[in-house]
């Protein structure tokens, strides 16, 4: 009699990870193994912000919601919430991380909402100052945090301080935050934002920009939602795929513009992304790492219904059931 074993074998070649499920026959005659492929496509996890928690809510019944939706982890915005802030103490975040852990959950990635009024390309040398300050503690917190990535808003481009004055500061501070983010084994994810930024537009751009940084911690935090107006997520993904730190979903109506209140971004499969080719595009760059959904709170009424929804949209996403 042959004894039938299912073994599993991981193995990595040239940077990519394999993974099959092996089929063994033991026995006293004979013994053979044949392979079927598991796609690692299906090791994706799966993450909201905590900037999507309701207001008034508090974090646990957040987090408790986020665990609910069979999600395995949470985003953290530093400057968002009341419980992530410049001056929460490391003892205060070991208890942010201790909520999380006590939920079910882990922490993604760490955030700031602080970039747009605080970026490291500011003239003023205490915005700038300000800014590399909040980025540090972007790094500190991660470490505590137990995540090896943040996301930052690299340069803002306006009338007074002109495209290549940003593009020179911005190199130059992210080239010593890499060194900084190196030694505490973070990645500096830079967030493609949409053409309000007036910076890095297009993924030749940003894949040039990255080239000049150099640093090996220092990348691109994806975001599939920011290209309505700037091209198309599959292309951005092919060009800068293997510096990918972490992917942003949500979906965009590419026939609005910002105007009032009509937001361009809605939740997933509703607006007009090509999600195939962005899932086919992630395969081809071999990113199996977090997808995590930041977007804009829509429901007017049962807001965690779009957890919900947006849970269940990033599993058919995942499991290519599209």
């Amino acid at each position: 009699m042959s004894d039938i074993r299912f073994i599993p074998i991981e193995f990595n070649l040239e940077g990519f990870n394999y993974q099959f499920k092996c089929t063994c026959y033991v026995g006293t005659h004979s013994a053979g193994i044949c392979s079927e492929p598991v796609s690692w496509f299906h090791s994706m996890k799966k993450a909201f912000g905590d900037n999507l928690i309701p207001d008034g809510w508090s974090l646990e019944k957040g987090l408790d919601l986020i665990k609910k939706t069979g999600c395995d982890g949470v985003e953290l915005w530093l400057g968002g919430k009341p419980w992530f802030q410049m001056n929460t103490s490391d003892a205060g975040v070991q208890e942010l991380l201790r909520k999380v852990h006590d939920a079910g959950l882990v922490v993604s990635d760490v955030c700031n909402t602080l970039d747009w009024d605080e970026n490291l390309s500011a003239r003023d040398p205490k915005l700038q100052a300000a800014a590399i300050r909040h980025v540090e503690r972007q790094i500190e917190t991660a470490r505590m945090l137990e995540t090896d990535a943040i996301l930052v808003v690299a340069g803002l481009v306006t009338e007074e301080i002109p495209y290549n004055e940003v593009y020179a500061r911005t190199r130059e501070n992210l080239q010593k935050l890499g060194e900084t983010a190196a030694k505490a084994k973070v990645k500096i994810g830079c967030e493609n934002c949409c053409s309000e930024q007036r910076f890095l537009i297009s993924a030749r751009e940003f894949w040039q920009f990255l080239n000049d940084v150099n640093h090996p911690n220092v990348g691109l935090h994806m975001d599939v939602g920011n290209i309505h107006d700037t091209g198309f997520p599959e292309q951005w993904i092919e060009i800068n795929g293997p510096r990918i730190t972490r992917v942003h979903v949500k979906d965009v109506l590419r026939h609005r513009g910002r105007c009032g209140q009509e937001s361009v971004y809605t939740n997933l499969f509703l607006g007009n992304n090509n999600w195939p080719a962005i899932r086919a595009a992630l395969e081809k760059v071999h990113y199996d790492g977090w997808i995590i959904a930041e977007m804009e709170a829509v429901y007017k009424y049962a807001p965690d219904q779009q957890f919900y929804d947006t849970a269940a949209a990033m599993d058919r996403f995942i499991h290519g059931r599209l």
